[in-house]
């Protein structure tokens, strides 16, 4: 079969002889020229459809790969609009959700069972004179009762052991509870036998304390002198 190389040069050559100065070409010259032209043109008709069909199917790839990345951005920015959501919602969930730390404690209101025993410690540790005292249970470690109170800049640590013991206050600047916190250091030998530390012994020192980062009343049993 004629390439199409062959049938451009064939169609020269037979343009040569017809369009030549020669005269009057031969009929079966003249009738080769047309034949070969209609199959060049043929052979052209069918290189294009295949070229077009070439470039469509490159159209829809390309199409296909833009509706991809945007689906693909689509759903990244959707998952990315889900996380921040989730965030959003999550973070006042998990801040309800953990416990109060240091001074925090007093943000939040009361209990009905702090009321009742807030009036209690104002009259057995003598804080009526203070005037406005705001108190919040910091509850019980090695039987003992500690309270925090807060009184204008000064925050205080009340403790007591129980059953009927005096109150005992350690105070200090707020500047100062935010750096150190507040340490109440309280001998084996004054706590309950059914409430000490086991394995302490009776010179052995607790250390009770709560900082700027405490949820609770913290302790540790110290060696002593």
């Amino acid at each position: 079969m004629a390439t199409e190389d062959d049938l451009e040069r064939r169609r020269d050559e037979l343009r040569r002889i017809v369009f030549g100065d020669s005269g009057e070409p031969p009929a079966e010259v003249a009738a080769e020229l047309a034949a070969v032209e209609r199959e060049l043109a043929a052979v052209e008709r069918q290189l294009a459809a295949r070229g077009g069909s070439a470039v469509d199917a490159a159209k829809d790839v390309e199409g296909a790969r833009r509706l991809s990345r945007g689906w693909a951005l689509l759903v990244a920015a959707g998952v990315l609009l889900l996380v921040i959501v989730g965030l959003a919602v999550l973070a006042p969930v998990r801040e309800s959700l953990s416990p109060p730390r240091g001074l925090e404690v007093f943000d939040r209101p009361p209990t009905a069972e702090e009321q009742d025993q807030a009036r209690d410690v104002v009259a057995r540790a003598h804080l009526g004179a203070r005037g406005d005292v705001v108190l919040r249970s910091l509850g019980h470690v090695v039987g003992y009762e500690f309270w925090a109170m807060l009184d204008d800049d000064q925050v205080c640590l009340l403790s007591r052991r129980e059953f009927f013991f005096d109150w005992l206050a350690t105070c200090t600047s707020l500047e100062r509870f935010a750096t150190y916190g507040l340490t109440r250091w309280i001998s084996v030998d004054d706590i309950g036998f059914a409430a000490r530390p086991f394995r302490a012994q009776p010179d052995d020192i607790v250390v009770v304390s709560w900082g700027p980062r405490s949820s609770e009343v913290e302790w540790r049993v110290a060696p002593g002198s």
